[in-house]
């Protein structure tokens, strides 16, 4: 279904690649007019994001293809191909490709605006590398806490 209400054409696919993890968007905030964003994550093995926080979007994960294990507020969750997964904004959380292949995630977040965060963090860990510091205070800027 396309809703006309707003419609814009997504044009080519931003991609951005970040210790492991190449992160595509699908649908991005401004097409969907504010609402919600779509992004797609191939994670390579071990590879996943470190524990963080979202306090602006609910997160809904969808595994496409892989195994992984979340972690949210202290438990320990296996995810599989077909897994649903939602976090609610202020969860700590976190996930990594435990499986043997390439892992895929389609992740949808709502109300839409962390794919704003991409682009800087992508730079800032080419110019800064391992310094997480730099990563954080870029991440904060857009109302996501690295733990």
């Amino acid at each position: 279904m396309i809703s006309t209400r707003n419609f814009k054409q997504q044009g080519p696919s931003e991609s951005r690649e970040i210790k492991g993890v190449r992160t595509s968007v699908i649908l991005s905030t401004e097409c969907s007019g504010g609402n919600l964003t779509i992004i797609e994550e191939e994670v390579n093995v071990g590879a996943g994001s470190p524990p963080h926080i979202c306090n602006g979007e609910d997160k809904v994960i969808l595994v496409t293809n892989g195994n992984f294990m979340l972690f949210a507020d202290g438990k320990k969750y296996e995810a599989a191909k077909g897994a649903n997964i939602y976090i609610p904004h202020g969860t700590i959380h976190s996930i990594k490709n435990v499986g043997t292949q390439t892992g895929i995630l389609l992740v949808t977040l709502t109300p839409g605006g962390q794919k704003s965060l991409l682009k800087p963090q992508s730079q800032t860990v080419k110019v800064f590398g391992k310094n997480t510091a730099a990563v954080q205070d870029v991440a904060k800027k857009y109302n996501v806490v690295f733990e």
